[in-house]
């Protein structure tokens, strides 16, 4: 399995270079930078690093049709594939919540937009020129010439419902869905291969990635709380991701007081008021992994059953010291996974 690393949104350039170079050295594919309202910019972010080529690949996750035009995110992402030497990537999505809270943008027909942005991508990195009419999205007479060299940069989804999970297997490089517990990995990729199947898509499967947050420290009860005030994050805990471990009935409880694990989100507290203990726990332990560095066991053995499960690649979401983070996937996580 691979391992990928998340990076918290609005680090600065040079800081994300350093870690970059970091990461590279501890073994880690792919580092993606977050797209989030209000923080710093993903791809200009990640220019210092890619100016390095290191070799560890860039990405910038999630990027929306709804917030660009196809057309500007191409000339981004061949551009950071250019400056890295050929080491660029991107996951496309709907529009997340965070952006649909500041913008009251309302995504309508959001599977289409982001199948036509996906097949645009695709046909902008081939250097050939690109007539494109679809349903929401038209290019005409684009041709980026200057990126025809490279081997085109892999285009992912980030999916979790079945719909954006069918038209992935359809048409994307991979697949990013986010907070999955085991316990769907089944019915999501069968969901996936529905669509491969009806693409007719016989060749190399496509990479599934999953991003989960990592809250492994070396202070065990710094990560716990860590974890539970950014429980609201995970999945935005609903019941199509928790009903599966946690029950239909506490599912619902969970889905009728996701005011309060935002709250604990918004005053950094990590008791969640008027929920139980026990129930907040197996949230923790389901949609994270969390700990000290004695639970890394418990992490590889969980890895380890998402890779038998068909997971390829994880995406960890690293929260606090990033550095610390790093040098511990890389020591620990990494050398275990082969």
């Amino acid at each position: 399995m691979q391992v990928q690393v998340f990076l918290q949104a609005g680090i600065p350039p040079g800081e994300v270079a350093e870690l970059g170079e970091l990461a590279h050295a501890c073994g880690i594919q792919t580092l993606w930078a977050s797209s989030f309202p209000a923080a710093r910019e993903p791809f200009m972010c990640l220019s210092g690093l890619a100016a390095r080529r290191t070799g560890l690949r860039l990405g910038v996750v999630p990027v929306s049709p709804y917030e660009q035009h196809p057309l500007k995110i191409a000339d981004s992402l061949l551009t950071l594939h250019e400056l890295s030497g050929g080491h660029g990537t991107i996951t496309i999505g709907g529009m997340g919540h965070s952006v649909m809270r500041v913008t009251a943008l309302e995504p309508v027909h959001r599977v289409t937009a982001v199948r036509e942005c996906v097949e645009i991508l695709q046909a902008a990195t081939s250097g050939e020129p690109v007539d494109y009419q679809g349903e929401v999205y038209t290019l005409t007479n684009y041709q980026a010439g200057w990126a025809a060299d490279l081997p085109p940069p892999p285009i992912y989804v980030g999916a979790n419902g079945p719909a954006m999970l069918k038209m992935a297997g359809e048409v994307a490089d991979g697949i990013m869905l986010s907070d999955m517990p085991l316990s769907r990995m089944g019915e999501v990729l069968a969901q996936i291969d529905t669509g491969r199947a009806g693409a007719g898509r016989d060749g190399p499967s496509l990479k599934i990635a999953n991003f989960f947050a990592w809250h492994i420290k070396e202070d065990r009860q710094e990560a716990m709380d860590e974890a539970r005030m950014e429980l609201i994050w995970r999945g935005l805990l609903l019941p199509s991701h928790t009903s599966p471990f946690l029950g239909d009935e506490d599912a619902a409880f969970v889905d009728a007081n996701r005011d309060a694990f935002l709250q604990a989100f918004l005053t950094r507290n990590p008791k969640i008021e008027g929920v139980p203990e026990e129930l907040v726990d197996t949230l923790v332990d389901n949609l994270t992994f969390t700990g000290g560095p004695g639970d890394i066991d418990r992490v590889l053995d969980h890895l380890r059953d998402f890779a038998a499960a068909g997971l390829d690649e994880v995406t960890l979401k690293i929260h606090g010291d990033a550095r610390e983070a790093i040098r511990l996937i890389g020591a620990r996580l990494i050398p275990a996974l082969g």
